[in-house]
């Protein structure tokens, strides 16, 4: 019984640290991009996901989740994020 107790709370205490580390990452992304694009820069989500090293779709959620209804994402040759 004290085995079933120490694992159910280390998986627990692995989950909080990953979602801080997500926060962090979340937080150092959206910061990179507001940096760049008030510095003129084009900012795609595929340079950002190969600069570190993280899949496009969670870039993206991420972006979502902190800019909301301010970001948007264009496509094409000249097309990249653009907050409003």
């Amino acid at each position: 019984m004290n085995n079933d107790n120490t694992t159910a709370s280390n998986p627990s205490a692995s989950n909080n640290t990953e979602t801080l580390m997500n926060a962090t990452v979340r937080n150092e992304i959206c910061e990179l991009v507001e940096s760049r694009i008030n510095a003129g820069q084009r900012v795609t989500i595929l340079n950002l996901a190969k600069e570190k090293n993280i899949s496009v779709n969670e870039i993206r959620n991420a972006l979502v989740e902190n800019f909301g209804n301010r970001v948007q994402f264009k496509r094409g040759r000249t097309g990249g994020i653009v907050l409003a």
